[in-house]
């Protein structure tokens, strides 16, 4: 499969990652939902929303289809539970820790494992790692999570205020949308209709780990030019041990087709989170080009942890080296405003984009693998990602 971002200059060309840690347990099957205080449970697609799946179920029409749009704002106005089992085994809890990740919730939520509140979500944009093993016990496991109105939780907020904050494109009468950390478009717009989701619409995982874990791992491009590259490897490592761990911290990087290279560090990690600097620099690397322009060339960098002669964590994450410049400078028309990429001035050929789709479940792999394909069929090599949607 194509790589999506690659053929975008306003996408930061830093593509996933896949990362060991420990032993993972995805959460993402199994899931009913319910309207509080109602009897009748329906299955849930999880990544999803409230409002996909109670179509799919028939309780809801095609929004798209006629004057429909209307039959289904009532969801908004109501809470929404949903619940789900599973097991874990008593190898899995003799892991020095479990951290439950939930990657996105939409968006208004309290989350119970076992009956105790674990979470309280306001913010769909974040994702959510909680520490739970004191929690977990062997066999059966229970989540529950207590999604509220987006409307009806936040209108003591506009009360508070006194008055209505401009929100145009907000198609009620209550402009409630600016109070939520939450996608604008779902509350309406000019070029879509109001649907204002809630739900899991990212996946979740329970992950299970020894001594310590790599919390993010940020390739850092502070200079990159055809004869240089200099990185700076910023790698976040929490650790459980009550103890400091002695520990060596690795990044390795190379290119396809290339024999890896690396730089160590050897550290000392204490008790919570710990922040390690590794710099490298790369001679004469293969840059990234726009398309149209060169290939899109991309390096893997993959951070470790290693303690007690073994490796315990680690993350990779694919990067394409290039520098990007806004270039402005004084002219007698007042001033430019042109990007530079790889220090050639780079003509725009692009758009603004917009999501494409109203539900969250509809914008997946295969639905940005033909999006990205339509934009390189039509010679674009920038676009303009509009804020008011998903990102």
């Amino acid at each position: 499969m194509k790589k999506l971002s690659l053929w975008l200059l306003a996408f930061l060309p830093v593509f996933g990652y896949a990362q060991k840690n420990g032993e993972t347990l995805w959460l993402n099957e199994g899931w009913t939902f319910s309207q509080t205080g109602k009897d009748t449970w329906y299955e849930a697609q999880v990544p999803g929303s409230v409002q996909h799946d109670l179509i799919r179920h028939k309780v809801l029409p095609d929004p798209f289809y006629g004057t429909n749009e209307r039959l289904v704002q009532w969801v908004e106005d109501e809470n929404w539970d949903f619940k789900k089992t599973f097991t874990v085994s008593a190898e899995q809890l003799r892991h020095d820790d479990a951290v439950i990740f939930f990657e996105g919730l939409d968006t208004q939520a309290d989350v119970f494992l076992n009956g105790a509140r674990i979470l309280r979500s306001e913010n769909m944009f974040v994702g959510y790692k909680i520490s739970v093993k004191n929690i977990l016990k062997e066999g059966e496991n229970s989540l529950y999570i207590r999604f509220y109105s987006p409307v009806q939780s936040l209108m003591p907020a506009r009360l508070t205020a006194g008055y209505d904050y401009p929100a145009g494109n907000d198609h009620r009468d209550e402009k409630l949308s600016i109070y939520n950390r939450k996608a604008p478009y779902q509350f309406g717009w000019d070029w879509g209709i109001r649907i204002a989701q809630m739900g899991i619409w990212k996946p979740v995982s329970l992950v299970f780990y020894d001594k310590v874990r790599i919390d993010d791992f940020f390739v850092k491009q502070t200079s990159v030019t055809a004869q240089s590259a200099k990185i700076e490897n910023i790698v976040e490592v929490f650790s459980i041990a009550e103890k400091p761990v002695s520990a060596i911290v690795t990044v390795e990087y190379a290119a396809a087709g290339e024999a890896k290279r690396s730089v160590s560090k050897q550290v000392t990690l204490h008790r919570g989170n710990n922040t390690v600097f590794l710099e490298l620099e790369i001679a004469y690397p293969k840059r990234w080009m726009p398309t149209g322009w060169g290939d899109q060339h991309l390096y893997d960098f993959t951070a470790n942890v290693a303690a007690e002669n073994r490796v315990i964590t680690e993350k990779t994450e694919k990067i394409g080296l290039r520098s990007v410049r806004l270039v402005q400078e004084p002219d007698k028309y007042g001033k430019s405003f042109y990007f530079e990429v790889n220090g050639i001035p780079l003509f725009a050929k692009g758009a603004n984009y917009i999501p494409g789709e109203i539900f969250t479940t509809q914008q997946n792999e295969d639905y940005y693998t033909k999006l990205f394909d339509n934009i390189e069929a039509a010679n674009m090599n920038f676009v303009r990602v509009w804020g008011g949607g998903i990102y």
